[in-house]
């Protein structure tokens, strides 16, 4: 090897710390920088020489991503030239630092990945002196980061190498900093089309090429295809220096734009492709853009203008999730117009549909949004967000609109699930099923899909493109990685004679010669999400029986995109998590399976099913092996009695995720097997994050038939404290109601699940019911109904027993007709009787036994409902925001008859449940997981029950294979059976984005707008409820809708409501946002606003200048005389007074003002007409004096100055002379204001009435007048004369005037008058 082959780092000489052989090239602190992570291998020569005279054997070892060779062909192929410029070796000021190397990526493009992956050295024999040439290789894999991966950000890596020759080491610590180089282009589209050009003419487009990583690259862009090569010279791309541009170099971060320029020289279309590749990307990762132009001889009228986005570009995507995107087209001339539509290119995989948008912003059927607040959704869920739309197909609801024209049959349609086989088992899905089924259904209707679409001339209409992609195959090359897949929309627009034309055949719609076309490039990224799980068996080996044992499944996300998997069983001892699981990208999750055995089996097997939500081609079949075996004879309970949850008998109850600081309740069902009764004892363990408890019902009837006593007195505290926690389905609506309307409001009828107990007799069949405001709340029951509200009618007279007297009962003959009435239905049982020797209250018991049985079954119909629909994972899918408020409305009632059902004693606490023969007994376990202090709330919750069996039947004799049967006596003792119970527990955490809210400053007849930003900060759906103070002034607070709602997984939502105050002063109104599934998780939000009176009328001045100069003489009129403008700005007449301040006054009201020169100015309101002409000549003359105007003017005068100063800024000469005219013409009384008119200019308009020698006037103004009142002054001296005279001026002499409505004297404005005045004074 030559001096001028050598590398940069040839130079650099490190001995060992023996000094028995040396390592040239290699620092021991070496870092290589900016490696690419796309396959390219960063190789680094180094030299390592035996420097003793002997033999050598020199062992070598990496660690990381390294590896050494001793002859690479790679290197070898490299020559001279090339080596001295392959590094570049940034050296270190001492020996102690790092040196930093980087390897050229134009040589380690020519790389070979095959050679790099050959075996590495791993020991060297080298003779006396000897000197070898080493290669070191840096092999950097994706997996280093995935956030900065993903980021395309540096990742960093770290490694070392040792060199050791018996006690002899070298050690090179190694770090490198690697980055995976992304080109990308905007448009994202890859597509460039110019449609509708005429001959002669230049189009200009802008192609951006940009490196979206941290490192930088090379490109180059060739033409690959293209359909007249002659006019290719017509295609011109132009970099900024206006230079042809085929490629370049772009540093981190940066764009490239390139000016695409055509000009059209031939009629016909134009059609180029383009390949632009990143260079540093050996894996080939190219990507291709299209021009396409179409060329006629003449300029087409535009029919057709294109309102939303030219590109449309559907992003990142995962297979099996609808994703959509909206185009909206208007109709720019005068006649209908008729868009036909056809997809053309890479639609591979990928099934595409078309619907139109209704003016309400419905759809036939609902798709996944990829960028909305809902998120997108699975395909098995797309067809089924709406009630309307069940398995035959959509509901006849949903009416057809006369846009569209006919059946969409050139879009890719989902196959049906006809062709899979049945032996596939697990791949053919439920799902799958019904997806297939809908999609048959969907094209049975012409609302679904279209290809043609009518727009009438100047309409906006708005088309849904759609897609799913298909699962990809898992033996694809490209499986569990983005693929990018471009596509056009073409629309064909032609116009019709008539809307009747409309329904033309397409065939002769197409016949139309003058045809405008349009094309809309379409992108999307889809990738296939696949999982692998480990290991494939899970083998418990032996198992005793009531005992837990538990093994892990790994589940790895293999893919680019988030995985949803979830776990599928059926087993009465196996439990794992069943909710959906989200895995991120290329990471690994835990996921844990119990077992629980209850019963002995040698030979236990079961299969868990771990579902790809999002491909079910990748389902994964778990097996699960055991033997169960009884050494405490625990499973010799289920000889006596069965534990059903709530119909299979199992020992375990999994309650799911359930929020913390919230209550769930499971049932479980005790069977006697038995011939004779049984005593079981129940006792819950103590957990360290919650309680459980243990709840039975109360014992409805005795021995004889009879209600027990308890039972009397649960059927007579419930009512009354239904009637007390204001369910939402009675008073807490009538109160909506009548605070938005007094008058007939529409009840909309409430199913039998969701009334009250309070309710239960209000049989009305009217659909709308009349609110008086005197009325009481409880009592919106029609007459002859039995009404269970303590309270006592006036009514009737009904004798009653005194136990009873706090019912409401109607007349005998009515309880008499109800009991038939229920009897009849079979609602409820026969009720017997009570204990009675007089037969004149025989039908009174009649009567109050069917209330009473119709209580407690009410009651028991709630329990059932409580366990059955109180959810700890909400609902997020909802047809209408009023099914979701009756959805959330439903579950905050759940809630509160947990608690009336344990207050009324209706379930008490169970220690000991007695078991009848053959008979079942129901217990509540009751789960309420709390916080512990200081410590985070675990993922599991386990707890567990405790069955004593007492009293066991003597002839019945425990016997398992175990232990043989022994006589019954004291050692006959069954041992404790256990219980097991399971949750998973999260934080459902609630946020406000302002705790404070100030409206400012208001009035009492205005409004204000405003919103409640509302955060779920945790991955579990969160349900609220917005309540009020019930004060007065929270009536003033009105919401216009989502009151109660359900807010996504990280999410949040705008609750809008309206401020109107009713009342003025300072408004400080608390707003209390409650978590339905967390009590202690609610927030307030505190409204605040200073409401003031609104003015009744409106001075223009409140001060009047006199003339200064001559200065007033003592006792004599002014020569001057002003205008007092008032405005009466109400709709009613208002009478107001004018007087003087030193005129006699209230003792609260303003106090006399007296200048400190003791001289005050007395107002005068002369009658002479000429005064009154003269100064209204002054005043119009004046140019600083303004009409009075009303307040819509105002506003309207305010928005448009800050239209002008946005118009002075953007430098728009047109809208300034524009907007400055509008505003002259506002402010001179124009249009859309009022000028102030003097007081004889409309004599009919006002009227005044003088009082006190015309010091003082009483003015009746109409609504929305305004008058002007001429004012002169005289100066008065006020107090004695004492001392000499002088004539001097006094300066600012004043006076004052009081304006007022008549007969209100705490609203008064005062008005100063002002002039200058010569006094002789005396001293």
């Amino acid at each position: 090897m030559t001096d001028n082959g050598l590398p940069a780092n040839y130079s650099l000489l490190h001995p060992s710390a023996e000094q028995r052989f040396s390592v040239r090239g290699l620092p021991p602190r070496l870092h290589l920088d900016r490696i690419y992570m796309n396959g390219l291998h960063a190789l680094v020569p180094f030299w390592l020489t035996n420097e003793t005279g002997s033999e050598l054997e020199i062992s070598l070892s990496t660690q990381g991503p390294l590896k050494i060779q001793q002859h690479n062909p790679n290197w070898s192929a490299v020559s001279a030239a090339q080596r001295k410029t392959y590094l570049d070796v940034a050296p270190a000021a001492s020996a102690d630092e790092e040196v930093s190397m980087v390897c050229s990526a134009t040589i380690q493009r020519e790389f070979s990945e095959i050679f790099n992956q050959l075996d590495g050295e791993e020991q060297l024999v080298l003779e006396a002196h000897e000197s070898v040439e080493l290669v070191l290789l840096f092999i950097a894999h994706s997996k280093g980061s995935t956030s900065d991966v993903q980021s395309y950000e540096y990742v960093p890596f770290s490694g070392r190498i040792v060199f050791q020759a018996d006690t002899d080491t070298y050690t090179v610590k190694l770090r490198a900093s690697a980055c995976k180089s992304v080109l990308d282009m905007d448009p994202p589209t890859s597509r460039i089309y110019v449609d509708d050009c005429v001959i002669g003419r230049t189009y200009e487009r802008v192609l951006c090429v940009r490196n979206m990583s941290a490192i930088g690259l090379d490109w180059t862009m060739t033409v690959v295809e293209t359909t007249d090569s002659e006019s290719l010279s017509s295609l011109q791309l132009l970099d900024s220096n206006m230079q042809e541009s085929t490629g370049g170099h772009l540093n981190a971060r940066s764009d490239m734009r390139v000016l695409v320029r055509y000009t059209a020289h031939a009629t016909g279309e134009f059609l180029c492709r383009f390949l632009i590749e990143n260079s540093n990307d050996p894996a080939n990762n190219t990507r291709y853009w299209v021009f396409r132009a179409r060329v006629s001889q003449r300029q087409k009228p535009r029919r057709i203008e294109l309102l939303s986005d030219p590109d449309i570009s559907f992003g990142n995507c995962t297979s099996g999730v609808w994703y959509s995107r909206d185009i909206s087209f208007k109709n720019i001339s005068d006649t209908p117009v008729l868009l036909r539509f056809r997809v053309e290119g890479n639609t591979a995989g990928v099934t595409m549909r078309t619907a139109i948008r209704a003016d309400n912003g419905s759809l036939p059927f609902e798709y996944g949004t990829s960028d909305s607040a809902q998120g997108p959704m699975p395909f098995e869920a797309a067809f089924s967000r709406r009630p309307s739309l069940g398995e035959d197909g959509i509901s006849e609801s949903v009416a057809a609109t006369d846009e569209i024209i006919s059946e969409g049959g050139s879009t890719e349609v989902a196959p049906a699930d006809d062709s899979t086989p049945p032996s596939e088992g697990a791949r053919t899905t439920e799902s799958g099923r019904r997806f297939a089924a809908r999609a048959r259904a969907v094209h049975q209707h012409k609302t679904a899909m279209f290809d043609e679409l009518l727009i009438k001339p100047g309409s906006v209409r708005t088309m849904v493109l759609a897609l799913v992609g298909n699962p990809a195959s898992s033996a694809s090359v490209s499986a569990g990685q983005f693929g990018r897949q471009s596509f056009t929309l073409f629309c064909e627009c032609s116009t019709v004679a008539n809307v009747q034309n409309a329904q033309l055949p397409p065939s002769a719609a197409s016949n139309e010669r003058n045809v405008e076309r349009l094309s809309i490039p379409c992108t999307v990224n889809m990738c296939t999400p696949f999982v692998r799980v480990s290991p494939a068996l899970l083998d418990f080996g032996s198992v005793d029986v009531g005992t837990l044992k538990s093994l892990d499944l790994q589940v790895e996300n293999l893919s680019q995109v988030a995985a949803v998997v979830q776990c599928k069983l059926e087993s009465k001892v196996i439990t794992c998590t069943r909710t959906p699981i989200t895995i991120a990208p290329l990471q690994t999750v835990t996921v844990r399976v119990d077992i629980y055995p209850r019963r002995i089996n040698a030979r236990y097997r079961k299969q868990i099913i771990v579902r790809n939500i999002h491909n079910r081609f990748n389902d994964n079949v778990i097996e699960v092996r055991s033997t169960h075996v009884d050494r405490r004879r625990v499973a010799y309970h289920n000889m006596f009695y069965h534990t059903l949850v709530p119909n299979n008998e199992q020992n375990f109850v999994d309650f799911g995720p359930v929020p913390v600081n919230s209550r769930s309740m499971r049932k479980i069902n005790l069977q006697n097997v038995c011939r004779c009764p049984l005593n079981v004892e129940v006792v819950a363990d103590t957990a360290e994050f919650g309680t459980v408890s243990v709840l039975t019902a109360v014992k409805l009837y005795d021995e004889d038939g009879y209600l027990t006593e308890e039972s009397h007195q649960v059927a007579r505290r419930l009512p009354l404290l239904e009637r007390q926690a204001a369910m939402h389905s009675s008073i807490e609506k009538f109160k909506e109601r009548t605070a938005g309307n007094s008058e007939s409001v529409p009840v909309r009828p409430e199913s039998r699940s969701l009334r009250s107990c309070a309710e239960l007799a209000s049989e009305s069949s009217h659909a709308s019911v009349t609110l008086q405001p005197d009325m009481f709340i409880d009592k919106s029951i029609e007459q002859g109904h039995v009404c269970l509200i303590p309270f006592m009618s006036s009514r009737r007279n009904v004798a009653l027993p005194a136990s009873l007297d706090y019912l409401d009962v109607a007349s005998v003959s009515y309880l008499h007709k109800h009991v038939v009435r229920i009897q009849e239905q079979n609602t409820l049982p026969k009720a017997p009787l009570f204990k009675s020797e007089e037969t004149t209250t025989k039908n009174h018991s009649v009567g109050i036994t069917a209330v009473k049985n119709e209580v407690l079954e009410r009651a028991s119909q709630i329990l059932d409902e409580i366990v059955e629909k109180l959810d700890m994972a909400p609902q997020t899918l909802f047809s209408s925001p009023e099914d979701e408020d009756a959805y959330v409305r439903r579950q905050v009632d759940l809630h509160k008859y947990i608690d009336l059902l344990i207050e009324s004693g209706f379930l008490q606490p169970a220690q000991k449940i007695e078991l009848p023969p053959l008979g079942t007994r129901p217990i509540i376990v009751m789960l309420q997981p709390a916080e512990a202090a200081d410590k985070p709330t675990p993922a599991r919750f386990d707890a567990n029950l405790y069955f004593r069996l007492e009293d066991r039947p003597s002839h019945l004799q425990p016997y398992t294979e175990s232990a043989q049967a022994v006589p019954f006596g004291d050692v006959d003792q069954l041992p404790v059976r256990r219980f097991l119970i399971q949750a998973a527990l999260f934080n459902s955490e609630l946020e406000i984005g302002q705790k404070n809210i100030n409206v400012g400053n208001m009035q009492v007849d205005e409004s204000s707008r405003k919103y409640l930003v509302i955060q779920n900060r945790s991955e579990a759906p969160l349900m609220y409820a917005i309540r009020k103070t019930g004060s007065i002034a929270s009536g003033d607070i009105r919401f216009v809708n989502n009151r109660y709602g359900v807010v996504r997984g990280f999410d949040s939502r705008k609750v809008v409501f309206v401020f109107s105050p009713s009342l003025n002063g300072v408004y400080n109104e608390q707003i209390s946002i409650a978590n339905v599934l967390n009590a202690r998780g609610g927030k307030y939000a505190t409204l605040k606003a200073a409401v003031r009176r609104p003015s009744k009328f409106y001075i223009r001045s409140l001060r009047l200048d006199f003339a200064a100069d001559p200065p007033l003489a003592l006792n004599q009129l002014s020569a001057e005389v002003q205008l007092l403008a008032i405005k009466n700005m109400t709709a009613k007449t208002r009478r107001l007074v004018i007087k003087p301040l030193h005129a006699p006054f209230p003792a609260d009201g303003p106090p006399t003002a007296v200048d400190q020169a003791g001289v005050v100015l007395e107002a005068q309101f002369p009658e002479d007409t000429s005064l009154a002409a003269k100064a209204a000549t002054e005043m119009s003359s004046s140019a600083h004096i303004a009409p009075i105007l009303d307040r819509e003017t105002e506003e309207k005068i305010e928005s448009l100055e800050q239209k002008l100063k946005i118009a002075i800024r953007k430098n728009r000469p047109e809208k300034i002379e524009k907007y400055r005219s509008k505003l002259a013409k506002l402010r001179s009384g124009g249009k859309g204001g009022k000028s102030t008119g003097q007081c004889e200019a409309n004599p009919a308009a006002a009227q005044i009435q003088r009082l006190a020698d015309n010091t003082q006037l009483a003015v009746e103004l109409p609504p929305g007048s305004d008058i002007s009142i001429p004012v002169a002054v005289v100066a008065r001296s006020v107090g004695e004369a004492t001392g000499q005279q002088s004539q001097e001026p006094v300066e600012t002499a004043r006076g004052m005037l009081a304006v007022h409505e008549e007969k209100d004297n705490d609203n008064v404005k005062v008005v100063t008058l002002t002039a200058s005045v010569a006094n002789k004074r005396i001293y």
